[in-house]
């Protein structure tokens, strides 16, 4: 039972750390191109009224370059630890890519406003298509391969149940997340407008 709750424990440590790292991503390509950005734990604020479209790309890429980093060598140390709650750390990072693609599947995009499309222009791909949400997709079945390979023959059926549920679980813990993150920030920053957005482009297209 100490093991279950240590499990749990890690597991959403890692997640809402996974989070963080995401919006101070956001954070430091705003800072670098000297916009002032306070990084809370599932959204970044922009401390001024309105920002560039140019200028607004590179913090949404930001975000997304701290997420594919992290998910592409917290694997590299799964693979080779030996610690028995690695798998916490694992499906915490994974959770992440995870509810992108869940999203994707579910509405077409895995995220919604315009991060995905923003990020996409700062890297010179088509702004309205889906590179980014095929990344994410690569990035979660890769890692879930990856965990696949380790267990081996220790995987069975109802280790294949308790992961399903852990991942369904984690998605309704990061909405709430989401959901009280906002309540608790949003009256304390100012809700920036994106100014120059290309007419084309919609959120959540």
């Amino acid at each position: 039972m100490k093991d279950n709750y240590r499990f749990a424990i890690i597991f959403i440590a890692t997640l809402i750390a996974s989070c963080f790292l995401h919006e101070i991503g956001h954070a430091i390509a705003g800072w670098v191109q000297g916009i002032a950005v306070v990084p809370t734990p599932l959204k970044e604020y922009v401390l001024q009224d309105q920002i560039d479209w140019n200028k607004e790309i590179w913090i949404s890429l930001g975000g997304i370059v701290a997420t594919v980093l992290l998910t592409l060598c917290v694997p590299i140390w799964y693979k080779i630890s030996k610690w028995r709650m690695s798998d916490a750390v694992l499906a915490g990072i994974l959770l992440t890519p995870c509810t992108y693609t869940i999203l994707f599947l579910l509405l077409g995009r895995g995220h919604d406003a315009l991060e995905w499309q923003a990020a996409q222009t700062a890297i010179g791909a088509e702004p309205s298509g889906h590179l980014i949400d095929l990344v994410m997709a690569v990035l979660f079945f890769a890692g879930i391969l990856l965990w696949v390979a380790k267990k081996g023959r220790q995987l069975g059926i109802m280790s294949i149940v308790k992961a399903m549920g852990l991942l369904f679980a984690g998605f309704v813990f990061l909405i709430a997340l989401q959901i009280g993150n906002n309540f608790l920030f949003d009256r304390y920053f100012p809700n920036t407008k994106t100014i120059g957005v290309p007419p084309t482009l919609k959120p959540g297209e």
